[in-house]
């Protein structure tokens, strides 16, 4: 009798295996990764609408896409897409890097890009370029460079493609941020007079706030009227807190120290000439809140605020990183935004993680290099 359901047992282990194993693996936490679009060409960036739509950048394409009723489980992707920028650059880190949608998109239809743009000659450059379009039923027009000829990297050095930063947000203020690597030169991060290795700050039209922290009234377009903090190397996403509004941001470093960093109006966090990353303690640079002496290049960034989650998980930050596809749980003092306590090993996925958002549903989204999953608590 044993030997003959022995064959029916074990038949049965696998299917309950292969169920398992097909939703993907669950986190000691209790929490699993489910598709929502897999086998799309490396969706950098992501942005949702009230209405549960999602629109993500495709790096090297230039296309914006979107994804109708993406927080169903139907979701359904046009093949459409929404607006094709270009022509862009994918040199290294380059191509469509940021996406974010203004406050009134119900309204107005803007939304913002961030590209590497591929010039054709002397009076076309290399540049990075911040645009905006117009999106009505899914479709775009009406491209406008709001912030044009931002630096970029030498075409003709290895490596000069990298630190492009590129993600902007709006601000619980209602203004726009950006941030701009180094473009693989740290002396741009201390230079004043440049974009690069900064946060810039602006209004949605392009122009320079007069609150900003340097802004010069004799000269509303120079690089230092935008400048909102400095002496940064690749800030690659930020976030707001949602009872400071306080600025978080995962800051990639050299071969070391890793940072997530409070972005403060008119602080320098010591990249530059002398390459100064870490905690240093040194007066007039601003300390990171974490530091991770092996790189483990921290990307998307987000603070969770819903309640498909259990409670202890709200007003928490969560980051993630490429090299190990990890998400990380951050608990934070609200009252002071300092560090209690950081759970590396929260989340583990099978791919580098590119950007990271909650959604309109309460669930938290995250892409890889080549499909957007949804944080589903299982327990």
């Amino acid at each position: 009798m044993i030997k003959k359901s022995l064959p029916l047992y074990i038949l049965i282990i696998n299917i309950v295996l292969t169920l398992i194993l097909s939703e993907g693996n669950i986190s000691e936490a209790g929490f699993i990764a489910e598709p929502v679009i897999k086998g799309i060409e490396f969706p950098v960036t992501i942005s949702f609408t009230s209405d549960g739509r999602l629109f993500f950048t495709e790096r090297c394409s230039g296309k914006v896409r979107v994804i109708e009723k993406a927080i169903t489980s139907t979701p359904k992707l046009l093949p459409e897409p929404v607006f094709r920028f270009g022509p862009v650059s994918c040199y290294f880190e380059r191509g469509l890097l940021g996406l974010t949608l203004d406050p009134q998109f119900g309204k107005n239809g803007f939304l913002y890009v961030y590209y590497s743009h591929k010039g054709s000659g002397h009076d076309d450059p290399y540049r990075h370029r911040l645009m905006r379009i117009t999106v009505k039923d899914n479709k775009g027009s009406n491209p406008v460079a709001i912030l044009d000829n931002l630096p970029i990297g030498s075409q003709r050095e290895w490596g000069r493609g990298n630190h492009n930063g590129g993600n902007i947000t709006f601000g619980t203020d209602g203004k726009l941020y950006l941030s701009i690597g180094d473009v693989a030169e740290p002396e741009n991060s201390m230079d004043m007079q440049s974009f690069a290795g900064k946060i810039l700050r602006l209004n949605s039209d392009g122009t320079a706030p007069k609150d900003n922290p340097f802004y010069d009234q004799s000269k509303p377009d120079s690089p230092k009227s935008y400048i909102y903090a400095y002496g940064l190397r690749n800030s690659f996403d930020l976030t707001f807190h949602p009872v400071t509004h306080l600025i978080y941001s995962t800051e990639n470093g050299p071969e070391i120290n890793d940072e997530i960093n409070i972005i403060y109006a008119g602080k320098n966090y010591g990249w530059g000439p002398d390459r100064i990353s870490g905690k240093q303690s040194k007066k007039g640079l601003e300390d990171p809140i974490i530091v991770y002496p092996s790189t483990i290049a921290p990307t998307g960034i987000t603070f969770y605020t819903g309640t498909k989650y259990p409670s202890e998980y709200r007003d928490n930050l969560f980051f993630a990183d490429w090299n190990n596809g990890n998400i990380h749980r951050v608990i934070l003092d609200n009252r002071k935004g300092v560090v209690s306590k950081v759970d590396d090993n929260f989340f583990k996925h099978d791919d580098g993680i590119v950007d990271m958002v909650e959604g309109p549903d309460g669930l938290i989204y995250f892409t890889d290099q080549g499909g957007i999953y949804r944080l589903i608590y299982k327990h």
